[in-house]
């Protein structure tokens, strides 16, 4: 639909001009002609103009005028507009609004006859993919996306949280390599290296990376919030874990949040509570995949002791994260990624066979 709209604005402009500049009618006819051209062409091109009108209010930043945005974006998208304009719509209603409409117009856009065009609808419909299950065609779309040089570190983050949704180990080690190898360095990308930590069980390395992050910026979505808080509930400090996820809720959230801000705000009020504390703990204790899948975990109907101690006993203490030093040993990820080592070991293997049935 959208390649005949851009014909037929294409031969409008010809016919304007050709009747214009090569006729031999009287001025009055010709300047007819000329408006209703002009009328034609506003109303083919009203999709570009919503598009522009919408991007001006979200450039705002102003949040109560942000859903107002993304319906303009829709319509934009109703409408038909530019393919760059679909794209960077579209990506922006998945982000925020109708993602089924987004999805329509994106499946388009990757048929594109323009590169650039097309890689940019694959990385954005990779993430509706992995939003719906659908793990591998996420990382097919994102692999052919790397493909044709659409090396950005937004791409290297899904792809490497693509794999370890897919518990493919080795590719993400290797996509991590090259995300560095390409300086394609991001606070997504630090924020998988802790969600790789969290499902190997190493809780210290999850809160030293976290830590890192923190100092370097104020997260401005949810997820670093949320892991931190699962780090912080391994060593059984609740306070500290509630403050994170309170701090989370001021954060902007998006459909392709980990966490609604509802659901922390239930876990929150679990966590507060006596009566449910130990529960909660115990919960997302239990289930290091809370790191990567989206939704609240499974509370057990059963009775606990009540419980208001701020930082639990019987857990392990908790590790000083500003120290790093335990770290330097760490096998440097952010070598030539040809040269990085994918061999699955032993612990890789334990990995592997811990998470396969989750």
């Amino acid at each position: 639909m959208r390649k005949y709209k851009m014909a037929t604005c294409l031969l409008v402009i010809i016919l304007m001009i050709s009747f214009t500049f090569f006729t031999d009618y009287a001025n009055q006819a010709k300047l007819s002609v000329l408006v209703i051209g002009l009328v034609i062409l506003a109303v083919l091109s009203r999709g570009n103009a919503v598009y522009a009108k919408a991007s001006r209010i979200i450039g705002r930043r102003n949040p109560y005028e942000m859903e107002k945005g993304i319906k303009m974006m829709e319509k934009a998208l109703d409408l038909g507009c530019s393919e760059n304009y679909t794209v960077i719509a579209a990506t922006l209603v998945l982000q925020h609004g109708d993602i089924e409409k987004a999805h329509k117009s994106l499946e388009e856009m990757i048929k594109s006859g323009s590169k650039n065009i097309r890689t940019s609808a694959k990385v954005s419909l990779s993430m509706y993919c992995y939003m719906k299950g659908d793990i591998d065609r996420a990382i097919k779309l994102s692999e052919e996306a790397k493909a044709e040089k659409a090396k950005n570190a937004n791409l290297y983050a899904n792809l490497c949280l693509y794999y370890l949704a897919a518990n493919d180990r080795r590719n993400y080690r290797k996509t991590l390599a090259e995300a560095f190898h390409y300086n394609a360095t991001s606070l997504n990308l630090i924020d998988i290296q802790a969600i790789f930590f969290i499902l190997s069980n190493e809780y210290k390395k999850a809160g030293v990376t976290l830590e890192k992050l923190f100092s370097q910026v104020e997260p401005t979505y949810p997820e670093p919030y949320i892991h931190y808080a699962m780090v912080y509930l391994k060593y059984g400090h609740v306070a500290d874990a509630v403050k994170k996820l309170r701090d989370a809720t001021y954060t902007s959230f998006s459909n392709t949040s980990l966490l609604t801000k509802e659901e922390i705000e239930t876990a929150i009020e679990g966590l507060s509570n006596p009566k449910t504390r130990l529960l909660w703990v115990e919960a997302v204790n239990s289930d290091k995949t809370l790191s990567i899948k989206k939704g609240l975990p499974r509370i057990r109907k059963v009775e606990k002791e009540e419980c208001s101690l701020d930082i639990l006993p019987g857990f392990e203490a908790l590790p000083d994260f500003r120290d790093d030093s335990f770290m330097k040993g760490e096998r440097k990820v952010h070598d030539d990624p040809d040269d990085v080592d994918t061999e699955l070991n032993e612990d890789d293997e334990k990995w592997l066979e811990r998470h396969s049935n989750q």
